[in-house]
């Protein structure tokens, strides 16, 4: 998956350093965010929720023009990633689950194990199926907002029209899958309520 994120956008040994170090990437366009957390911090017991330190970098591709030259650096290199938002929810969400699954199994808890594997598969699901829509926002965002300021920059009255018509197109895209988003989401949701349901259930039979 990440691999097909980034496309050609990193040279292998880049990719690699980001595999190795685990650092979570988000693509708009050909500009690139980095972003990784540091452990609990400020933290007395290990029982205790904590605090943790994100770090974000943004970057712009290693992609170079025909001219073999580096492609020219937007202004905050095209902005936050929309992705990083839901997918960094869903991680800890699947990693919570996780380690409710360990639990289960230690205690040998077959129903609350059978929960757990449940959630941790909805989570899953849920991040494997938005993560392309949330590709096809981020690109239609990034082709929208590249056509507005193409034409604002035209001198042709002609080809400002076709530029304001192509910004519009893609703004219909975006649009369109805000809407999937969403449907995915309550969908989605409406699986969590029955999981937690049952675990409530299950909670008060023991």
């Amino acid at each position: 998956n990440l691999y097909k994120l980034l496309r050609s956008h990193l040279s292998s040994e880049t990719y690699i350093k980001i595999v190795r170090n685990k650092v979570l990437v988000d693509i708009q366009g050909n500009d690139i965010l980095f972003q990784i957390f540091t452990g609990n911090i400020l933290q007395r017991n290990a029982s205790e929720e904590a605090p943790f330190l994100e770090f974000i970098q943004r970057v712009c591709s290693e992609r170079k023009d025909d001219d073999g030259k580096p492609m020219a650096i937007r202004p905050g290199c095209g902005g936050f990633g929309i992705r990083n938002f839901l997918t960094l929810f869903l991680s800890i969400e699947v990693s919570k689950a996780m380690s409710q699954l360990e639990v289960a199994l230690e205690a040998k808890d077959f129903k609350a194990q059978e929960i757990a594997e449940r959630r941790v598969n909805i989570l899953t699901r849920q991040l494997d199926e938005s993560n392309p829509v949330l590709t096809q926002i981020s690109d239609a965002m990034t082709a929208e907002s590249d056509a507005s300021n193409a034409a604002k920059a035209a001198t042709c009255e002609k080809e400002k029209k076709r530029l304001l018509a192509e910004a519009e197109e893609w703004k219909k895209k975006k649009l369109d899958g805000n809407r999937v988003l969403q449907e995915l989401s309550d969908r989605y949701k409406a699986m969590m309520k029955e999981v937690r349901e049952e675990e409530e259930e299950n909670k008060k039979k023991e």
